[in-house]
């Protein structure tokens, strides 16, 4: 529930708007937001930002929701966000979780704006959120054909692929997909394969490590840290790399404190120097 203090910067903001102001409107629906975060008050603001053409402020709003499904007004303009976006490979995901259609049509950019995309980012040196997502405005022949083509490039960056793979995932794809992991070609099937939090060797290594560094409590962040650098850089090819998760758990801990890996020391060096290049 809004405090009283939103509650009067809402209506201000709806004055504003109604005068034509809106970005002022913005400003006291944004400002209302630092108080608390409300959802009347979060779909207002998003509302406003698609009609002042701000597409990716209200897509990056909405994305700090945790519960996207649950409120139908959150949902809606969930919805929106994406269509005003373009952002078809995602709403394709959504599609494929729900099991359903969309309440709205989402369009991927026309085929001339797809292909500057897809040169733009391969001549980048270093990504960023904003520069991965306009991936997602890709058809999905373009996407599927685009992310094969980066992940069969063994110097690709180990978050791209990360997320590429992720994406991959969520949209079901049933095809053999071919990728490169730490100098060696591999490949998966994304419709038969977890998200890396989902998955069970990533979730066996990190129950291992909370248990080993239990009474290290400060040391734990750092473990993790380590740990999730590891197994990023080793997906989706866990079960390639990983037999024991205790084992790998037991020896990356060795190698954080001693930088002696034991039986998985080799495998380390090689993630790391992958890392590196």
């Amino acid at each position: 529930m809004a405090s009283l203090s939103q509650t009067n910067l809402g209506k201000l903001a709806a004055e504003a708007e109604t005068k034509g102001n809106v970005s002022l409107a913005i400003q006291y629906l944004e400002e209302a937001l630092r108080t608390d975060r409300d959802a009347e008050i979060i779909c207002k603001l998003g509302r406003l930002y698609l009609k002042n053409k701000q597409a990716n402020q209200a897509y990056a709003l909405i994305k700090e929701e945790p519960d996207l499904f649950s409120d139908q007004r959150i949902f809606a303009l969930y919805c929106a966000t994406l269509q005003a976006n373009h952002f078809m490979i995602e709403a394709l995901q959504l599609e494929h979780l729900r099991g359903k259609k969309l309440p709205v049509i989402v369009k991927a950019v026309d085929l001339k704006e797809q292909q500057r995309l897809m040169r733009q980012f391969r001549q980048l040196k270093q990504v960023n959120q904003r520069d991965y997502q306009s991936l997602l405005k890709l058809d999905l022949p373009n996407f599927k054909s685009f992310a094969q083509s980066l992940l069969f490039d063994p110097s690709q960056n180990f978050a791209v692929r990360l997320s590429l793979c992720e994406d991959l995932i969520k949209l079901g794809i049933k095809d053999k997909i071919h990728v490169w992991v730490i100098g060696k070609e591999g490949s998966f099937i994304p419709a038969q394969t977890q998200l890396l939090e989902k998955n069970t060797i990533y979730r066996e290594v990190v129950a291992a490590i909370g248990s080993k560094y239990y009474h290290q409590p400060s040391q734990l962040p750092l473990a993790l840290s380590e740990a999730n650098l590891l197994l990023g850089s080793l997906f989706p090819q866990l079960s390639r790399y990983v037999d024991d998760p205790d084992s790998f758990a037991s020896d990356l801990a060795s190698f954080i404190e001693t930088h002696q890996g034991r039986g998985h020391q080799k495998l380390f060096e090689q993630v790391y120097e992958n890392l590196s290049q």
